[in-house]
């Protein structure tokens, strides 16, 4: 028997998700702020973000874009980033938001397998864009590529239009009721662990039926409260933990382009931030940090993280120098929507290190490598889901839709454990993705493109986690030819010389913070797989020796 969430049933509504947030009789007052930039203070109220949405589906509109048009956001996060995807959603269009530290080549494959017809992209981003129109299916006309910017501040590229400039008159919102509820609306883009990044098709149901349940198994947050936001909203964290549950919920977010220390710190003071959500190198960051003193933090109560998995060690000794404030963690992918497993800070106490409970809506398995489910607790199984909020598939590639499910059941690629009273804590992967300080880093996607280098003959990337950090390093192993040196000194070039040479092709999470190590082969299995638990082992090993003996890590 699988099993099933403690939590209540929860109602789960077949309609769009931007008549979910605004229905005809709301729950909160629409002159509450929705969000604020945490820089310079703009607001944008409930009302303000409904009627630009509506204004701005009119705009879209009038440029001949319709219901399920594809639109790619590629930018940091800002308030334009925001009224650009609930304008998108108003129109009934599908949202791809794009890593915005994405090269260009990876930039078009995303706007190619999206067939993206509109862009909405932040102005220091536009020559990069313009670089990545050389390797484009689909021309953009000026009309089709919009700022994510104000006319006022950023009047930065004479020849495109900002966000605002496209408003119209307030039109109708698309509606997706009943069946319609199950077509897409988002399209995040996920590494898998063969080939290029994935799109995952989300659908409105996924939506809601996630905020649904994030309502009775997450931190609840309330007009009162705060949220600090600098986790990517071009990442599934962000566009369902930023972008929509804390709208949901009333609460406002208080928004920065990204972590920067002293911005995150004056803003927590400023907006008397009470909740936050953050990934495990940004803990490491704000427990050595000299500059906290000087600000008042005494209103954070919650931070809850995500996107890798944070230690006990390192939870216990953040909650030491904030006592006033618990660190939580939630589990889960972009394939669900994301979490899956929730834990509230009245939860916290005892269980560092443990993800949570099953969220309502969800069932689940733990199965071993054998395909038998285990049962026992602390047995250790890759966990398997089932709901609502699991994907509708991947988008134009139904060979990897069909290689994740098994009768129904979404495989994770995730070794966890369960407590005999429901509890599960991450204890590995089957999948074998780098996790880089929140970021999926796809070894197959650096092990292509290293391939192509003249001087490496065979390859294979892993992650090697740097403690210092608190996160994984990519970290590559390779064959070389005759022709290079492989004395010490030359080595240490070769290494130098390879990380500049990927560092120049793909986006900076991808680098090789681990280093190149040159080795005489590569060790595979029978059938030619590569045995990366072999390499990652015996680089952990190495790397821990190297720190113990007081070398200096790469970074």
């Amino acid at each position: 028997m699988p099993f099933t969430s403690d939590y209540p049933d929860v109602t789960l509504p077949e309609v769009g998700i931007f008549e979910y947030h605004f229905p005809a009789n709301p729950q909160f007052d629409p002159d509450l702020p929705a969000f604020i930039d945490g820089i310079d203070g703009r607001t944008i109220t409930r009302r303000e973000l409904e009627d630009g949405a509506l204004r701005l589906a009119t705009g879209l509109r009038s440029l001949g874009l319709k219901r399920h048009d594809v639109a790619c956001m590629f930018g940091l996060n800002s308030l334009e980033w925001v009224r650009a995807a609930y304008g998108c959603m108003a129109a009934g269009m599908t949202v791809s938001p794009a890593n915005w530290a994405y090269s260009p080549k990876e930039l078009a494959h995303q706007i190619n397998d999206s067939d993206a017809q509109i862009i909405f992209i932040a102005p220091d981003l536009v020559p990069k864009f313009d670089e990545t129109r050389q390797y484009l299916k689909r021309s953009f006309p000026d009309s089709r590529v919009v700022l994510m910017a104000t006319k006022e501040n950023q009047p930065i590229v004479k020849r495109y239009k900002v966000v605002t400039e496209l408003y119209g008159t307030r039109g109708k919102p698309e509606r997706f009721s009943g069946k319609q509820a199950y077509e897409t609306t988002w399209l995040c883009y996920s590494s898998g662990t063969t080939g290029l990044p994935k799109g995952v098709m989300t659908t409105h149901h996924n939506f809601t039926s996630q905020l649904q349940a994030l309502k009775v198994a997450c931190q609840q947050l309330t007009p009162q409260d705060a949220m600090l936001a600098f986790v990517p909203l071009s990442h599934t964290y962000g566009s369902t933990m930023v972008l929509q549950q804390p709208f949901s919920m009333g609460c406002p977010v208080v928004l920065l382009p990204k972590f920067e220390e002293q911005a995150a710190l004056a803003a927590i003071e400023k907006y008397k931030i009470t909740h936050g959500l953050i990934v495990p190198p940004i803990v490491i960051v704000l427990l050595h940090s000299e500059l906290v003193p000087k600000y008042d933090l005494r209103s954070l109560r919650t931070l809850m993280c995500a996107a890798a998995p944070l230690g006990d060690e390192l939870t216990k000794a953040f909650e030491s120098r904030f006592p006033n404030c618990v660190v939580t963690q939630g589990y889960g992918l972009t394939e669900t929507t994301p979490i899956i497993t929730c834990l509230t800070g009245e939860e916290v106490v005892g269980r560092s290190g443990w993800v949570g409970r099953l969220l309502p809506t969800y069932e689940a398995r733990l199965v071993d490598p054998d395909g038998n489910d285990v049962t026992t607790p602390l047995e250790r199984g890759e966990l398997w889901v089932r709901g609502p909020s699991v994907m509708k598939g991947y988008h134009k590639n139904p060979a990897a839709t069909a290689n994740t499910f098994h009768d129904g059941w979404f495989k994770t690629g995730d070794v966890l454990i369960r407590s005999e009273d429901g509890w599960y804590k991450v204890v590995d992967r089957v999948k074998e993705l780098i996790k880089y300080k929140g970021f999926q880093v796809p070894p197959a996607e650096l092990e292509a493109l290293l391939m192509t280098h003249p001087k490496i003959k065979d390859t294979a990337v892993v992650g090697i986690y740097d403690k210092s950090q608190a996160t994984e390093l990519p970290t590559a192993y390779v064959v070389v030819g005759s022709d290079v040196d492989t004395s010490d000194e030359g080595r240490a070039a070769f290494d130098k010389e390879i990380q500049a040479w990927v560092a120049a092709r793909a986006a900076r999470h991808k680098r090789l913070g681990g280093g190149v190590w040159i080795v005489d082969e590569i060790p595979k299995s029978p059938s030619g797989k590569i045995l990366r638990r072999f390499l990652r082992d015996k680089g952990q090993a190495e790397r821990d020796a190297r720190v113990a003996q007081g070398v200096q890590a790469k970074l």
